[in-house]
């Protein structure tokens, strides 16, 4: 998404974003005041933050395409809850028997819910990279949330994180 400053208010004041196919027209305020006026680092967080609704589906032009400067910029957003889970191509079977009804803010809240998955969703390690501890974790967690059965084989248990790591990431 692209930074919006004070420089560029006019110019960003004119855009419009598309969400579900209607076109809306993008209001920016002047934040400079509010900037001014109150330290905004007090509440700022140095982690990175996962949307909870809204994710961007298409960009023009396309991600690291160097355009010029003041260069339009159209992002195409989904909500979440539109996303359903049966659409999405290669998903193991445990993933799909539990989640395929619903959608993938249901396993993005379900993750949300438990801080030490959060934290390994978070990191983004692929499973062979993981310590024991954090494969024991997703085990564990994918049997509670009745993902797998209790027991199951480590192949099933990498192939479930992987599909719940690419899901967190939408």
């Amino acid at each position: 998404m692209a930074l919006v400053t004070n420089n560029n208010l006019a110019r960003a004041a004119d855009a419009e974003a598309t969400y579900s196919g209607t076109r809306y027209k993008v209001e920016v305020r002047d934040t400079s005041e509010l900037q001014e006026k109150l330290d905004l680092g007090k509440y700022a967080k140095p982690e990175r933050v996962n949307p909870t609704s809204l994710v961007v589906v298409d960009q023009f032009p396309e991600p690291g395409e160097q355009v010029p400067l003041g260069t339009p910029v159209v992002l195409t957003f989904m909500s979440k809850d539109s996303i359903s889970v049966a659409d999405i191509a290669d998903l193991s079977e445990e993933v799909n028997g539990k989640y395929a009804g619903g959608a993938v803010k249901a396993i993005t809240d379900d993750i949300q819910s438990s801080e030490e998955m959060k934290v390994i969703m978070t990191t983004r390690k692929k499973y062979i990279d993981m310590t024991a501890t954090e494969k024991d974790s997703i085990k564990k967690y994918a049997e509670e949330k009745g993902i797998v059965d209790a027991g199951a084989s480590e192949e099933k248990v990498e192939k479930v994180h992987s599909d719940l790591l690419f899901i967190y990431s939408i």
